[in-house]
């Protein structure tokens, strides 16, 4: 569809209204017109200065208001709102250009140089927003915010651990075999950690937001899941984790991959049967991405994040990213867990939860 996002210099986004606010929803989607920009949903039109570009990130000006643009996505965002809704998961498009996915896997694969495992297995390259703005950008993108606010139903939310930057090495040892275990829901849906009768609620208490930084494919591991059992509301099965996964076989028959493009993100409700499939990871290449489990910040994280603040405080990353991102970032990695609000379910710690 080719939109664009149009920021002002403290990053936030400009709706059709007029009005700057810090996420974007449908009325924050342009696209080109004939006469300019024209947004999709007041049906403003705005005659710019500059470089119109959709794939990547530009500066205009607008009624001589300095602006920057940066690519939006393919559907609109209720579009995404609605799949969520619907089956639990969806693909948001869009949310890193070319040059930064370029940038950050030349960063990762300039950090795990000398690590000895080359083959099998992930590794994790910690505290992503510390040493890459591309990082910090993407985890506090204005659209994906917004669409996991809403799926919440708060914006009051955080990240239950730094966001992590992962590399799946490719498979050697593992190739050709069926490795048991692996599925599982992710926090707060824990068993111990979230009271089981409150894993139905209507209101989810956890999304994954998973961002593709290399592209997701069958042959480089994209992770393994079961379509809607969202609904099941339970943790895996043990029949489920019991014999090695064989897609498209037995009790595994429904179980497919998310495959994604590049510059994307899967984001699905936290209750999603899943699996990372190292073993599939037969491309012979890396495959990059950052991991983020989100949900309201009432809930406790998954980590004491107290560390990792103050390496960011002592890191350059802040000074290159807006004042908008700045705040998205204290608030989604680093502020102090909230107050449970009334008849909010128990979650323990969990470290200490039996």
């Amino acid at each position: 569809m080719n939109t664009i996002l149009l920021s002002n210099y403290a990053g936030e986004c400009l709706h059709g209204d007029g009005r700057f606010k810090p996420t974007a929803g449908d009325a924050a989607i342009w696209q080109k017109h004939p006469g300019g920009l024209h947004n999709l949903v007041y049906g403003t039109v705005f005659r710019p200065v500059g470089d119109l570009a959709t794939d990547e990130r530009t500066a205009i000006e607008v009624d001589g208001v300095p602006l920057s643009t940066q690519p939006g996505p393919e559907r609109m965002p209720s579009e995404y709102l609605e799949e969520l809704r619907d089956r639990g998961f969806t693909i948001l498009d869009n949310l890193m250009t070319d040059q930064e996915v370029d940038r950050l896997k030349r960063k990762v694969a300039h950090r795990i140089a000398s690590n000895e495992q080359k083959t099998d297995g992930r590794l994790g390259v910690g505290d992503g927003v510390t040493w890459s703005a591309d990082v910090a950008r993407v985890v506090t993108h204005p659209v994906a915010l917004w669409l996991m606010q809403t799926y919440l139903g708060t914006k009051a939310i955080h990240y239950c651990h730094p966001p992590s930057v992962t590399c799946m090495r490719p498979a050697k040892e593992l190739l050709g075999k069926f490795p048991e275990l692996g599925w599982h829901t992710d926090y707060p849906y824990h068993p111990g950690v979230l009271e089981r009768e409150r894993w139905g609620d209507d209101r989810p208490l956890g999304v994954q937001f998973n961002v593709c930084v290399d592209e997701f494919r069958a042959d480089n591991a994209a992770t393994q899941y079961l379509p809607n059992s969202v609904a099941l509301r339970q943790w895996p099965t043990e029949e489920f984790n019991t014999g090695g996964t064989r897609m498209g076989k037995g009790v595994h028959k429904d179980v497919v991959q998310m495959t994604a493009p590049s510059g994307s993100a899967l984001v699905y409700d936290s209750r999603t049967w899943h699996r990372a499939c190292d073993e599939l990871n037969v491309s012979g290449e890396d495959r990059v991405a950052i991991l983020n489990a989100v949900t309201p910040s009432w809930v406790l994280p998954m980590v004491d994040k107290s560390q990792s603040a103050r390496t960011y405080r002592s890191a350059d990353t802040n000074a290159s990213l807006t004042t908008r991102e700045q705040k998205d970032i204290r608030r989604l990695c680093h502020a102090k867990t909230r107050q449970p609000p009334k008849g909010a379910p128990i979650v323990k710690h969990p470290v200490r939860a039996s």
